[in-house]
């Protein structure tokens, strides 16, 4: 039958949260050769990765396999004393001074709320962490941190493969493809375009090179 949604414990969050469950594409538009990501990819395959992911030009993981993976960077950090708490929310920042002094923490479960004393705070409050931001908000002293940024928004528009091969290889060069079995890897593309706010008086985007 069906049963409600746990508003604080379901596949957005909890281990690796919501991306634990793609199918683990390793993408990114920073360079693959680059230092910090070479460095990534390492300890992916240090953690239970195939090798491979470190020479081919899309990596992917699999989904089966993050999760063994993520177990075992948990039991690397564990051994080296780091402690993880799972169903418990952190509900907001504590501050003196324009310094992060401590944090609230609420346990899921039970409802109790425990202050707890820190020096630092990394901020990575993942999926769904709106009212946290705005609990920050809401404080003079914490909001002055909070800056608006740029982000990146994606769409996605399926059209049929052997389409995509025909006019990204050609028609002499498509059928190699194979539906991803042929000599040929399938085809694929991105479009994007940066648009100004407000918007350009005409109206008209001009496309990203």
């Amino acid at each position: 039958g069906r049963r409600l949604l746990a508003r604080a414990s379901n596949i957005c969050y909890g281990e690796g949260g919501a991306g634990t469950w793609s199918d683990g594409k390793l993408t990114t538009r920073i360079g693959r050769n680059s230092g910090p990501v070479r460095w990534v990819l390492s300890q992916l395959v240090r953690f239970g990765a195939p090798q491979e992911i470190l020479a081919i030009g899309k990596p992917h993981l699999g989904t089966d396999r993050l999760v063994a993976i993520l177990r075992t960077m948990r039991a690397h950090l564990t051994d080296l004393g780091v402690e993880f708490q799972f169903g418990t929310r952190v509900e907001d920042l504590e501050m003196t001074g324009g310094k992060v002094t401590g944090i609230s923490v609420r346990n899921v479960a039970g409802g109790e709320v425990e202050h707890v004393k820190v020096d630092t705070v990394v901020m990575a409050a993942g999926h769904s962490a709106r009212e946290l931001y705005e609990n920050i908000a809401m404080k003079a002293e914490s909001k002055a941190a909070l800056a608006p940024k740029p982000f990146a928004l994606g769409f996605r528009i399926e059209h049929p493969q052997a389409m995509i091969n025909s006019l990204q290889l050609g028609e002499e060069w498509a059928p190699l493809a194979a539906g991803g079995k042929g000599q040929l890897p399938v085809a694929d593309y991105r479009l994007a375009t940066q648009i100004a706010v407000p918007l350009p008086p005409s109206g008209v985007l001009e496309p990203v090179p």
